[in-house]
C-alpha cells in the first residue's frame, strides 16, 4: 500500500526500496511526536535518529518500537517510562534509549522473550495510536527491510500520518 498523497504538504513518504545511503530522514517536516520503527537491520539508524531528535528544536518526542527476533542484539531492560495504550507486561526496552529518556519497546513475533510484545511492532503501535489524544502530530519514521517498511506505510495510511521510510543497507 502506498500512502504517498498530496493530502498534506508535510507528508514525506519514500519508497521502501530506497537505501538509507540515499539520504537521511527529513527532520524539517517532523511533527511534535515521532513514532520510530525498526527491525534488526534498522536498529542502528533508528537509534541514531532518536539521538538526533532528543536535541531537536522545535522539540520532538520520539517513541521507538523495534521488531526483533531472538537472539536479541542487546540485553533488554525493564522500562521505567510508562506509555499509555501498551499491554500490561510489555516493558522490554533498549537500554541506551532508556538511559536517554527515550521510550522504547520491543516486539518479538515469536513471543519467546520476557517483557516483549508478542506480535508485530506495527500492531503495538496501533494500540498506542488508538489511545493517544489525537494523532495528527505524529510522524512515522521507519528503517528496515521491505516487510517492515510496507507495514509502516500501511499504518501511516490507516491513521493519515506523515511517514518516511528508509531501507536499511547491509554492511
Amino acid at each position: 500500500m502506498n500512502v504517498e498523497t498530496d493530502a498534506s504538504p508535510a507528508r514525506m513518504n519514500d519508497s521502501p526500496d530506497s537505501a538509507l545511503a540515499d539520504g537521511p530522514f527529513d527532520l524539517g517536516v517532523a511533527t511534535t511526536r515521532a513514532l520510530l520503527l525498526a527491525d534488526e537491520s534498522g536498529v542502528s539508524p533508528i537509534v541514531s535518529l532518536a539521538r538526533t531528535l532528543r536535541g531537536w528544536r522545535p522539540r520532538v518526542k520520539p517513541f521507538a518500537l523495534f521488531a526483533l527476533a531472538p537472539p536479541l542484539p542487546f540485553r533488554p531492560q525493564p522500562s521505567r517510562i510508562m506509555i499509555p495504550g501498551l499491554p500490561v507486561g510489555v516493558i522490554a526496552a533498549l537500554p541506551l534509549l532508556e538511559d536517554w529518556g527515550v521510550p522504547s519497546r520491543i516486539a518479538c513475533p515469536a513471543g519467546d522473550q520476557p517483557g516483549c510484545f508478542e506480535g508485530a511492532a506495527t500492531d503495538l503501535a496501533r494500540g498506542w495510536l488508538d489511545v493517544s489524544q489525537g494523532v495528527a502530530d505524529v510522524t512515522v519514521f521507519a528503517c528496515g527491510g521491505a516487510a517492515l517498511l510496507t507495514a509502516a506505510q500501511a499504518l501511516a495510511g490507516a491513521y493519515r500520518l506523515a511517514c518516511q521510510t528508509r531501507a536499511a543497507t547491509s554492511l
